[in-house]
């Protein structure tokens, strides 16, 4: 009995020592409440104080309502039935911007691009080396997740299906893949997989040989598709280029015709023509220092005993160092990047040359508030819109230099490029589940031959020799990509972990999906 009694007493001691610390957070909001309903009544107590703060925010409301009214986007079609389609089966297309408070005027979206890194989570890429036939080295990064996604049970890379489609992207002048956290998660939360496919010089280490290119080459990029296709054979591919991984997008797109391997392509804040006065020449001042500083640091200075030691470099590293602005350190690379002059140069870099060999759908993106991207080369290049080729020009309001920032706080949240792309990506993918619904309820459809989906490509991997080697992310395991075989490929696909499940994403409101067995049914 005395030990029960001493054992009552001791947690009745306890208790008493931990009521105030238990009542502490209902005395302190009771106390904030007391001090906010005091404030308010002082305000109401004043009548002139009350409704000019009321006015205040009634001004700032209205404004914002305008402003958000004003951010809506501009679309301009080809005379392609089939683009129209794609386009009305993209929502976010049709919405206004919605940015976030302070990120609603071009100067603070571009002052968010370059501090972007700051915002960035804690990511995972996996890295795979490729070796080019002339001896050059280039990268695939892959995304493996992000620490906050994977904290909110949100979907995750590791969770697709090898025949999930996959997001080819085409980085910017300087890009790296951490530039593209932002489209890899909301890309990945909607079931595509995304790859970043680094070019020379952007692998975080000194050349191999010396040669890069600012725009990027066509022989390196097909080096890049086969090595996604020897690891995810039956994955359909989609390209998504920005700023200067647009004119690469573009210069292969019209190359390749009607054996693209895109199933469709996507460019954000394009340059357009590349030549003598085109889009190096209309950079902002500011801006246009800015790059060629980067330029510099990235390609020239890091590479600098490389450069120097290589013999009949013409122009000479030295004279590349010396250019004033990125149009004239253009003029000056054509050397480095391997053609014997300017117009060669031109004739194999520009992505108007072969612009209307594109057969794929396009989608292209631009803003007039663009200071690298000027307004006036989109006018100047309008033409390559007014074709039947299934293309579709949008042009915003606001989202300056490849921003397009969205969020209903202060900082960037997503991107209104990115889910337009989605969405895009989205509706190329679904275009059977459309054409379906278009059919008349109970009429019998004639039976006609069976189409090849949209997308085959009965000889998708065309390899040159020598074949490429890719290299594994230790650096130890080297599989020969000779031996990949042509695939077929169709832009009826599973991306669902499990097929039951559907992706819940932004934009459209689901993910691409298939029968289980992948076959269209039309």
């Amino acid at each position: 009995a005395p030990s029960s009694s001493s054992a009552r007493s001791s947690r009745r001691g306890v208790a008493t020592r931990a009521l105030p610390f238990a009542l502490a957070p209902v005395l302190v909001a009771r106390a904030l409440l007391a001090f906010m309903w005091s404030s308010i009544a002082a305000v109401l107590a004043d009548r002139a104080l009350s409704l000019a703060i009321f006015g205040t925010c009634a001004v700032l409301i209205a404004l914002t309502a305008v402003r958000y009214a004003g951010f809506k986007p501009r679309v301009t079609l080809s005379r392609s039935t089939r683009m129209a389609a794609l386009v009305a089966a993209s929502p976010t297309i049709h919405r206004p911007l919605r940015p976030p408070l302070l990120l609603q005027w071009s100067v603070t979206q571009l002052a968010a691009y370059l501090l972007k890194q700051k915002f960035v989570p804690n990511v995972t890429w996996r890295r795979t080396l490729l070796d080019t036939p002339d001896g050059g080295e280039i990268a695939l990064d892959w995304y493996q997740g992000c620490d906050a996604d994977d904290a909110k049970g949100l979907r995750q890379p590791n969770r697709l299906r090898d025949d999930a489609p996959i997001v080819c992207v085409m980085h910017t002048l300087t890009g790296v893949a951490d530039d593209f956290v932002m489209l890899a998660r909301a890309a990945t939360r909607r079931g595509f997989r995304i790859v970043v496919m680094l070019r020379r010089g952007h692998l975080g280490r000194p050349l191999r040989t010396p040669r890069f290119n600012l725009l990027g080459c066509v022989d390196d990029l097909r080096v890049h598709l086969d090595g996604i296709q020897a690891e995810f054979p039956n994955a359909p591919l989609f390209g998504y280029g920005e700023s200067a991984g647009t004119g690469l997008a573009v210069r292969y797109s019209g190359e390749s015709g009607k054996k693209n391997r895109f199933a469709a392509v996507a460019c954000v804040c394009p340059g357009y023509d590349t030549t003598e006065g085109g889009a190096f020449s209309r950079f902002e001042p500011l801006l246009d220092k800015h790059l060629l500083l980067s330029v510099k640091n990235m390609f020239l200075r890091a590479n600098e005993r490389l450069l120097m030691s290589a013999s009949g470099l013409t122009p000479s590293y030295v004279e590349c160092m010396a250019a004033p602005d990125m149009a004239e350190l253009q003029r000056r690379l054509f050397g480095i990047e391997g053609y014997p002059s300017l117009e060669a140069y031109h004739s194999a870099t520009n992505p108007m040359g072969p612009v209307e060999g594109i057969a794929a759908p396009l989608l292209v993106i631009n803003s007039d508030d663009d200071p690298i991207c000027a307004p006036s080369n989109v006018d100047d290049n309008l033409h390559a819109f007014d074709v039947t080729a299934p293309r579709a020009l949008v042009r915003t309001p606001v989202g300056t230099h490849c921003c397009f920032y969205e969020g209903k706080t202060i900082t960037p949240r997503s991107s209104w490029a990115h889910d337009a792309c989605l969405d895009f990506f989205v509706a190329v993918c679904d275009e059977p589940r459309y054409e379906r619904r278009r059919r008349p309820k109970g009429k019998r459809v004639s039976k006609r031959p069976r189409r090849k989906p949209m997308g085959v490509d009965n000889n998708a991997v065309e390899l040159k020799k020598p074949a490429p080697t890719l290299v594994g992310a230790g650096g130890n395991e080297r599989i020969k990509a000779g031996d990949i075989k042509p695939v077929a490929r169709s832009v009826r696909f599973s991306v669902d972990a499990e097929p039951k499940r559907r992706n819940r994403g932004r934009g459209s409101g689901h993910s691409p999906s298939m029968p289980k067995d992948g076959m269209d049914r039309r």
